[in-house]
């Protein structure tokens, strides 16, 4: 419990951060301003993974939402299997999400991989309805393809639709795939 507990403040504070790979408003002029929060709650994006779900086939579902209270900021997570957590953290202004993160605990290998495809796009369809379920594997295929253990630096990610899409690994730890606005 405690390593996604460090997980989980890790993957916020990437979050926040920036990079090279990542310009914020700061760092490009001509950008009057950059998104910190989804146009949408907690429980829209319930009942839009729920909907995704169904539509896609997958057994997963977001059965419960209640919102706990963090230091930093509120969050939202669901235990979608015994390896599998979903969580999202909510602005405490807005109510609004600001990071979607799915942590897959388990072996960083080809078996996994394809576990963790199918919730990759149902993330992508939840926070992102614009997007074809065809484009959204494509999009989370071409990314795990990308992705490399051997260099923690290099992470795959995608900016579509004003949505930053990342993918991690970790022989510990398993994969992390994020989602927020961009």
């Amino acid at each position: 419990m405690k390593t996604i507990m460090y997980v989980m403040l890790a993957l916020c504070m990437t979050a926040c951060s920036s990079s090279d790979d990542f310009k914020t408003a700061e760092s490009t002029p001509h950008v009057a301003s950059v998104a910190t929060e989804f146009d949408f709650d907690v429980r829209d994006f319930a009942e839009a993974f729920n909907r995704a779900a169904r539509k896609q086939n997958q057994g997963y579902h977001i059965d419960h939402v209640e919102i706990q209270q963090g230091v930093m900021h509120d969050y939202f997570r669901q235990m979608l299997d015994a390896n599998i957590s979903l969580s999202a953290s909510l602005s405490r202004e807005t109510g609004r999400i600001t990071t979607v993160t799915l942590l897959f605990k388990d072996q960083a290998d080809a078996h996994d991989r394809a576990k963790l495809l199918p919730l990759a796009r149902l993330i992508m369809l939840a926070v992102n309805p614009r997007l074809s379920p065809r484009q959204a594997e494509t999009v989370a295929n071409a990314m795990l393809d990308e992705m490399t253990t051997t260099d923690a630096r290099h992470f795959p990610q995608r900016f579509i639709d004003h949505v930053r899409y990342a993918v991690r690994s970790d022989s510990a730890v398993g994969y992390w795939w994020t989602a927020n606005p961009a």
